[in-house]
């Protein structure tokens, strides 16, 4: 009986950390669609502070008014710069924590809905499957702890019992 349950024990371990591996695969590639999504806010923000600072439209408000407006525009262009600079510059390991950090909500759920899964077979997205497998491993690890005691636990004491 022991037998199938260390058969089972490693059949559920494979289970997590291959879940945890593709689950560490696809959230690089949701990175990805979310600095190219970004971008593309970036520009756009960009282009609109472009449009504020020379557009004929905004010449004939007055200065506050069009002070004010291009004020706003120059704050949104530069946190999106900030949040694309931060989650593009940092390195394999932390930029999960940089998009964490940077992330904007509203770009988040936008990239989620149209988000298309892929597997990329380059070294970022390996690294971070093997990742997410140890990881996934260390999970598994964890919470068998608890079992393995009171089932271990239970056996000493039915041995000790018996004594």
């Amino acid at each position: 009986m022991e037998w199938i349950w260390r058969k089972l024990d490693a059949f559920a371990g494979a289970i997590v950390i291959a879940m945890a591996g593709i689950a560490a695969s696809q959230g690089q590639t949701f990175i990805v669609q979310y600095i190219q999504r970004l971008g593309g806010h970036l520009d756009e923000a960009t282009a609109q502070l472009l449009n504020v600072q020379t557009g004929l439209r905004y010449k004939l408000m007055s200065e506050a008014v069009r002070k004010d407006i291009e004020a706003d525009a120059q704050i949104r262009v530069d946190q999106l710069q900030s949040a694309y600079d931060a989650i593009t510059g940092a390195n394999i390991f932390t930029r999960p924590f940089a998009f964490f950090g940077h992330a904007e909500p509203s770009i988040v759920a936008g990239t989620w809905g149209d988000f298309v899964p892929a597997l990329p077979l380059d070294a970022t997205t390996i690294t971070y499957v093997i990742m997410g497998m140890i990881l996934g491993f260390l999970f598994y690890e964890f919470i068998k702890l608890p079992v393995l005691a009171v089932t271990h636990g239970s056996h000493r004491r039915r041995f000790k019992r018996r004594l």
